[in-house]
């Protein structure tokens, strides 16, 4: 996109979402905001990958088990806005979602090796945090978690992910 060179008043080649998608590039950063200009008609369309898109690669799970997992962490997923200096909205595993997963798909101590293999091969680091917060949950719930006091994945934490059990379903 060539917008920089044409943003002087009077050229007629600059549109108004060629101007918008300068300001926005430039007020927020190229890196936060990703963005296709259609060079066609000039439409301006988000490209989703990464924390923008639901697909976390999970048909590439060899696992079977894993893989059933890894597409309820995907159906489970919420759309957060997190940052520090720069503001991050997208789609992301959540405790509550992890607490979704863990109870509509019985997750229990069966599925460490499938939730080792998830983590250890998956290609979105979303999966691998999901997988391992579900890990994290099942060894609290058989106890074998050595978790510290204060983990919410500390049975004995007041705030610990799955006080009250699993939801009605």
């Amino acid at each position: 996109m060539r917008c920089g060179n044409t943003m002087r008043r009077g050229v007629p080649n600059c549109t108004q979402a060629c101007r918008i998608v300068f300001l926005v590039a430039s007020t927020i950063g190229a890196g936060a905001l990703s963005l296709t200009v259609m060079a066609a008609d000039r439409e301006v369309r988000p490209v989703q990958t990464g924390i923008h898109s639901r697909d976390l690669r999970c048909a590439i799970v060899s696992d079977a088990r894993g893989r059933s997992i890894c597409q309820r962490l995907q159906r489970e997923m919420e759309w957060t806005w997190t940052g520090h200096a720069i503001i991050s909205p997208g789609w992301r595993v959540t405790f509550r979602s992890v607490v979704r997963t863990y109870c509509g798909e019985d997750v229990g101590s069966k599925d460490i090796t499938s939730l080792e293999v998830l983590r250890q091969t998956s290609k979105d680091w979303r999966a691998e945090s999901g997988a391992d917060f579900l890990i994290r949950l099942v060894r609290a719930m058989d106890g074998s978690a050595h978790e510290d006091v204060n983990s919410i994945f500390n049975t004995g934490n007041p705030s610990f992910i799955l006080k009250g059990g699993c939801p009605v379903k």
